[in-house]
């Protein structure tokens, strides 16, 4: 098969946060993400990335920034690739200035999440404090290498949505995007912490009534991979957007799991 022009490559399932809205499909089913590819592994990917004219690579996780081989397989990818678009996905628990450098200089576009504020800890599953993101947000900005953020928002964040996303504005976030919690993943097992679509349109309301912080901002409308066939019939018929239009997975974007198995998006499963 060919990869898409869009391509992901989740690196590792590994990871140091135990966020209970995460929608990796190895949670579910932990087959997905064993055996990790190896440092060899992952270059053998990348070289077919560029022989099938992959026009931009995200990695992610996991998080990614636990392989000790990260800057070994990014390196590649740029000698392999050099007018490829790279971009790294992290939750930023490990991210440095000297790190951001040695991003900036390999020309990899950076993204981390901010899930809340007071409510940081409990979305991370971590005893963390959000003020470290925040932190690592204004440094990427002053070194001129600013980091996108996403925003998942849950029934526990979603009153302090709007100050979640100024608070990323007002620390130099390159551009913000927010969506809703979606089923799957470690999230199957959460449909509590899942909004309704009446929520999600306050919360966007609130959002667009913030003054202009000149951040570029997006919404997700997405609730639920519509591709997946084992999602239960009642929640599909609950969470399906009746608007829907048909999904590009796997036409212009796909994804490499951390066992190097193909599938269409971060949501679906191999097929």
């Amino acid at each position: 098969m060919r990869y898409p022009r869009h391509t992901t490559l989740e690196l590792t399932a590994k990871c140091n946060f135990r966020c209970p809205y995460c929608y990796c499909v190895w949670h579910e089913y932990p087959a997905l993400a064993k055996p990790e590819l190896n440092t060899d592994g992952w270059k053998a990917v990348i070289d077919k990335c560029a022989e099938d004219g992959v026009e931009d690579i995200l990695f992610t996780g996991g998080e990614a920034l636990l392989r000790d081989d990260l800057f070994a397989i990014i390196d590649h990818a740029r000698r392999a690739m050099p007018k490829c678009q790279l971009s790294l996905f992290t939750n930023a628990s490990r991210l440095t200035e000297p790190l951001i450098a040695k991003f900036k200089r390999r020309r990899v576009s950076l993204a981390t999440s901010l899930q809340g504020l007071r409510t940081y800890g409990e979305m991370t599953g971590t005893r963390r404090s959000y003020r470290h993101l925040l932190a690592v947000l204004a440094r990427a900005a002053e070194m001129k290498w600013p980091i996108a953020v996403s925003m998942t928002i849950t029934r526990a964040n979603m009153e302090e949505a709007a100050d979640m996303f100024a608070a990323a504005a007002l620390s130099g976030a390159k551009s913000i995007q927010l969506g809703p919690m979606m089923l799957g993943g470690r999230a199957a097992a959460r449909n509590d912490l899942m909004i309704t679509r009446e929520e999600w349109a306050a919360v966007k309301e609130r959002i667009r009534a913030l003054p202009d912080g000149r951040v570029p901002y997006t919404f997700c409308d997405e609730f639920i991979c519509e591709c997946r066939a084992d999602t239960p019939r009642d929640l599909l018929a609950k969470w399906a957007d009746p608007s829907h239009k048909p999904c590009p997975a796997g036409k212009s974007f796909g994804v490499i799991g951390p066992n190097g198995l193909y599938r269409t998006c971060l949501h679906s499963l191999p097929r």
